[in-house]
Formats: structure tokens, C-alpha cells, sequence
């Protein structure tokens, strides 16, 4: 359970495998939600609205591409701001876009971003308009804020990802990983859902894909033989006990490395089930 926060209110998260409507009608069904929440949470204005364009920890659940341009003029009756979340989406993450608000097609008012920025460096960022910038009243501090190191690291960082065409490799490792972790996703009732953009994916694993409910035991197993095997993954999921894989590979990563990852999947997910058949 998540402390609420006095003023903060969230609305239902646009879930496109267990929730309720059609990727055809999620975006606007999820985007009168947000109005809902406007109307009735809250006394019809708002300082900003904080999404991501894909919820990387909660289990990479990428919102519906139509979601955001509807609720844009919503946020907007209310008097508020738009901030996008791209600590993980930044940076050409996504393959396809370079800013995860490129993708979902609206311009965001304040982007947050962090890590890949970094490259391993601790570092983060807040990229809004000159207006807004100059808008707070009261001083705001940080005592690491700008610092050379930080800054000369930031800016190598954008240098090789546009110098090495990071993005672009990820659009085209990004195919051959979705490629083929649906293809495992066709051959195993234990995959239920794999989902997301560029190098930012999730895999959950589930009793079977009728029910879609999770299988803590098998994920916990196919997670233990991928370590043996030489893969880390990360973990995710909305459920106290975690259930999705989180695959955030490095944009430098070649198609040998999916290749892979591809193939440690596959036989750990076979271990598992020759390990429960005994």
C-alpha cells in the first residue's frame, strides 16, 4: 500500500492487459478518468499532472498512444502542467523517438530525467520553458546542481549517443528482442504478456493465459536459472511478490547479446518446467 500524499491524487492507470477495455477504446476510456479525478478529487484546478510514458517499476505497462493527446485538454481546463517522467524513457530508450512524449504525440511542460543522462554517473535533470523556470518565488537550491563534472559528463553522454547512432541501434535490436520474445511468448502458457518500446520491456509470467494470474513460483524459478546461465533481468510487477521481467539492456548492446538473452530465456523458462514435472 502507497501513503497517499495530501493534495496528490491519482487516477486508474491505463492498464492494457487486465484492464477492462480494448486497446481500442483504453485511450479514451482511461483519458475520461483523468477528468473524473479532475472533476471530483480535487476542486477543479491542478498544479500538474506526473505520468510516464511507460510505468517502468510497477511492470513496464506502456500507456495507450491515444491516452495523453485526450487528457492534454483536460489538465489543460483545470490550469495545469503537463510533467512527463523520462528517467527511463529518454534519451532514444524508446528506439522509435528520442523522448517517450514524442512518442505518445503531446508536448510536455517539465521533463524529469536521470540516468541514462548519466551513464553511470549519479545525475539528473529538469528540462521546461524559460517562463516556467522563472515562475518559482522562493529560492531553490541543490548542492550538487551544475557542477562541472556532472556537466561534462552530461554532455559526452549526448555526444556518443548521437556520435554511435544509439538510437538507432536500439530501434533495430528493439525489433529482434520483441520478435522473438513473442515467439517464446507463443510457445509457453506460462508467458503471458510481453510488452513495451525500444529497449524497455517487460515479460510477466502467469498460470496460464486465460486467467492471467500470476505465477509467483515460476517466475521465481525462471529468474534463478537466468542468473545461472550468466542474465540478470530486473524485477517488476504491481504485486507485493513480483511477476515481470524487466528487460533495460544498455543502448550499446549488439544483436548477439539479444540473441542471447533470447536463448537464456527460452531454456530457463524450459528448466522450470522440466523441474516441476518431477
Amino acid at each position: 500500500m502507497i501513503p497517499r500524499t495530501a493534495g496528490v491524487e491519482a487516477s486508474v492507470f491505463p492498464d492494457l492487459y487486465r484492464g477492462p477495455f480494448s486497446k481500442e477504446e483504453a485511450g479514451s476510456r482511461y483519458a475520461d478518468m483523468v477528468k473524473e479525478t479532475i472533476d471530483f478529487n480535487t476542486p477543479g484546478k491542478v498544479a500538474a499532472m506526473l505520468s510516464e510514458p511507460i510505468q517502468g517499476a510497477g511492470g513496464v505497462y506502456p500507456l495507450p498512444t491515444d491516452f495523453m493527446p485526450k487528457v492534454v485538454p483536460h489538465v489543460r481546463a483545470a490550469e495545469g502542467l503537463l510533467i512527463s517522467d523520462e528517467v527511463q524513457t529518454g534519451f532514444g530508450k524508446l528506439g522509435s523517438h528520442y523522448w517517450g512524449t514524442d512518442y505518445l504525440g503531446y508536448k510536455a511542460d517539465i521533463i524529469t530525467m536521470a540516468k541514462h543522462l548519466g551513464n553511470g554517473f549519479p545525475m539528473g535533470a529538469v528540462a521546461t520553458s524559460k517562463e516556467i523556470a522563472s515562475s518559482p518565488n522562493k529560492m531553490i537550491g541543490s548542492t550538487y546542481g551544475g557542477n562541472p563534472v556532472a556537466m561534462a559528463t552530461g554532455r559526452e553522454v549526448l555526444r556518443v549517443i548521437d556520435d554511435e547512432k544509439l538510437q538507432e541501434r536500439t530501434a533495430a535490436n528493439s525489433k529482434i528482442l520483441l520478435k522473438g520474445l513473442n515467439e517464446i511468448k507463443d510457445r509457453y502458457e506460462c508467458v503471458g504478456d510481453v510488452r513495451g518500446q525500444g529497449l524497455l520491456v517487460g515479460v510477466e509470467i502467469v498460470k496460464d493465459k486465460e486467467s492471467k494470474e500470476p505465477d509467483f513460483e515460476m517466475y521465481n524459478d525462471i529468474h534463478e536459472n537466468m542468473k545461472d546461465y550468466g542474465l540478470l533481468v530486473g524485477k517488476g510487477g504491481r504485486y507485493e511478490k513480483m511477476n515481470v521481467y524487466r528487460l533495460q539492456p544498455p543502448m550499446c548492446i549488439n544483436e548477439q547479446d539479444v540473441e542471447f538473452l533470447l536463448d537464456v530465456m527460452e531454456r530457463s523458462i524450459q528448466d522450470a518446467m522440466r523441474d516441476r514435472q518431477k
